[in-house]
């Protein structure tokens, strides 16, 4: 019986490292993002890497063990379109001030995305 609950307490100190490594994958994104958006110049490199970026975070909050946290999809959605809105293609490129739209929209969406884990992984791994 006391394996079993050492075992489960690693369990779950598992998952919140986890949860701590996404949550600073996901300020990385937000960096990147940020930087590319306010850009003089379009980079082709990395809005390809901006795009792949996302899509692995957003993946990985749909497998074991972030898949019990039950985040929110729209979330999830609202953080794609903000990173990979149309500033991200060549023709509509256009450097974004640090308080604009787009800027504000992609910390919004991280920084709601970050709650939502934080709050899930307090109920669900505490």
């Amino acid at each position: 019986m006391v394996h079993r609950a050492t075992l489960s307490r690693e369990r779950r100190k598992e998952k919140r490292d986890a949860a701590k490594q996404f949550v600073s994958d996901l300020q990385e994104l937000e960096k990147s993002a940020r930087g590319f958006h306010g850009a003089e110049k379009h980079d082709e490199y990395a809005a390809a890497e901006l795009s792949m970026q996302c899509d692995r975070l957003i993946k990985v909050l749909q497998r074991t063990p972030f898949d019990e946290l039950k985040i929110s999809p729209s979330l999830m959605t609202s953080l794609r379109r903000a990173i990979t809105c149309g500033n991200i293609d060549r023709t509509a490129f256009s450097q974004q001030a640090a308080n604009s739209f787009i800027q504000r929209d992609i910390r919004c969406a991280t920084d709601d995305l970050i709650d939502a884990v934080e709050t899930a992984k307090a109920r669900f791994w505490a």
